[in-house]
């Protein structure tokens, strides 16, 4: 009775400290059984059911790179401290900090390795985002130093070559008075250029309203279709009447022209654009659909990096601010494209309150 006593102080202790450790800890034997020691462990290998031991085989796929790592390092005894291991199980990507320790189960007393595993996240991605967020704030530090003292300029010119104009109306020269409305398109491009960049630069000013999609594409309509009939392009719309959210009005438009713009810019001579939104568990979906070349998978991490542009004539800003304008209102912008066509879906929560948990979530974590 001692023994036995003993045996389960021991058990417990032992389970105790485990849970205690901020990292997933398994014990891998000589045979390939893998005990799931704590909570982030099951969480890690993507464990559902209530059992710890198990054959390695049933907890992850055979032919996976994981399964081939922790054969590796129990056949060889390896052991590693801090290695950072690509961990993918479940469809999950993420990168753990990986030590391995030779040594008896506590509890069995069977030989084998211990192996420690603390998520990292998936830190590709959180390098590329924090490069991402660095030039952002590079760029808006920059525009935010310079509109000033470009957009005083571009008013006094502006000013000058409206009085021109009119003094040129009276004279009736009608070439010259065409020159100088491109100059003050011009300028109009230069000034929304800043605009756009100080829009990238800092968080706005969200002014919440009830927005009706269809509305909102109602007042759009005029412009998209005189764009798509300029380019041969056919467009189809499919929204409900009575589909809603809490947004930004005037950002809601940006982002619907930005993606429209976008969309029929990719397709060369005439296509389809398609702009279709439903409701979906408390969030709204938004798609943008072309039938344009598509886009090359090896360009998709790259499509909303500020100023990178495939276009002769692009700016490279405007998936830069669609995506700012999504993370504004707490939403996701993905893009599919496989070989031909491409469609970007927007993933908003349909309420303000929804909207503010998920950014301050994103703020804390």
């Amino acid at each position: 009775m001692r023994g036995a006593r003993k045996s389960s102080a021991v058990r417990e202790s032992h389970a105790g400290q485990v849970n205690l450790i901020h990292a997933g800890v398994v014990f891998l034997s000589k045979d390939l059984r893998i005990r799931l020691e704590n909570r982030l462990a099951k969480d890690l290998f993507g464990w559902t059911e209530d059992r710890c031991l198990a054959p390695l085989g049933e907890v992850l796929s055979t032919d996976s790179e994981e399964y081939q790592l922790l054969c590796r390092i129990v056949a060889e005894d390896c052991e590693y401290r801090d290695a950072v291991v690509k961990w993918e199980v479940g469809g999950a990507v993420r990168h753990v900090l990986l030590d391995s320790f030779v040594a008896r189960h506590a509890e069995t007393d069977e030989a084998g390795v211990y192996i420690v595993l603390r998520d990292m996240g998936n830190f590709a991605l959180l390098n590329e985002h924090t490069e991402r967020v660095e030039r952002i704030a590079t760029i808006g530090r920059l525009a935010a130093g310079v509109a000033h003292e470009i957009r005083n300029p571009l008013t006094t010119i502006k000013g000058f070559l409206q009085l021109l104009e009119q003094r040129l109306e009276r004279a009736d020269m009608l070439d010259e008075i065409a020159y100088i409305r491109v100059m003050m398109q011009e300028i109009e491009r230069v000034n929304a250029l800043v605009t756009e960049l100080l829009l990238l630069s800092k968080p706005q000013d969200m002014a919440w309203t009830d927005v009706s999609v269809a509305e909102l594409l109602a007042g759009l309509r005029p412009w998209l279709d005189e764009e798509a009939r300029k380019r041969g392009v056919e467009t189809v719309y499919d929204v409900p009447a009575d589909l809603e959210l809490q947004a930004d009005r005037g950002m809601m438009e940006q982002l619907f022209v930005h993606l429209a713009r976008n969309a029929m810019e990719a397709m060369e001579a005439g296509g389809r654009l398609t702009i279709r939104a439903r409701a979906e568990e408390g969030r709204v979906e938004l798609e943008f659909s072309d039938t344009g070349p598509g886009i090359p998978y090896y360009l998709f991490d790259r499509i909303f990096d500020v100023f990178y542009t495939t276009k002769e004539k692009g700016t490279g800003l405007g998936l830069a601010i669609c995506q700012r304008i999504v993370a504004d209102h707490g939403g996701q912008i993905r893009v599919s494209s496989k070989g031909f066509g491409t469609t970007f879906t927007v993933s908003l929560p349909k309420t303000r309150s929804s909207s503010v948990r998920v950014i301050q979530q994103r703020q804390s974590s």
